[in-house]
């Protein structure tokens, strides 16, 4: 009896092989900016709906400062792991949206838009 005829394997390609890796260090880096990004918001908002009573209120006045200073700590962290991993095509471009407007934000409660006392 002849030997049964194979089939063709189709080579893998690069493309298919490094496809998976990519994706697991872009769903780490989403994962890891997603949760940088919501303490960041979290601490811009709280600094942003704390409004001091009067002068004489210095708790509020270091509230607002820790909270915008908190935010504004937690987005300049993720933003160069945001950049690294759009250079890398490991995440999309619009990734820089959200880190840069809540660093605006943080920065602006912290230096321009901090009550006077």
């Amino acid at each position: 009896m002849p030997p049964e005829p194979r089939a063709p394997q189709t080579p893998q390609t690069p493309k298919a092989s490094s496809s998976r890796p990519s994706r697991l260090k872009g769903a780490a880096c989403a994962t890891l900016l997603l949760t940088g990004l919501l303490i960041s918001g979290a601490a811009t908002t709280v600094a942003y709906l704390s409004h001091p009573l009067g002068p004489w209120d210095h708790q509020a006045y270091d509230h607002i400062h820790l909270f915008g200073t908190i935010g504004l700590t937690c987005a300049l962290i993720t933003a160069p792991i945001t950049a690294l991993a759009v250079a890398r095509r490991w995440l999309r471009p619009w990734w820089l949206v959200p880190c840069v407007v809540l660093t605006a934000a943080a920065w602006g409660r912290v230096t321009l838009f901090l009550p006077a006392r």
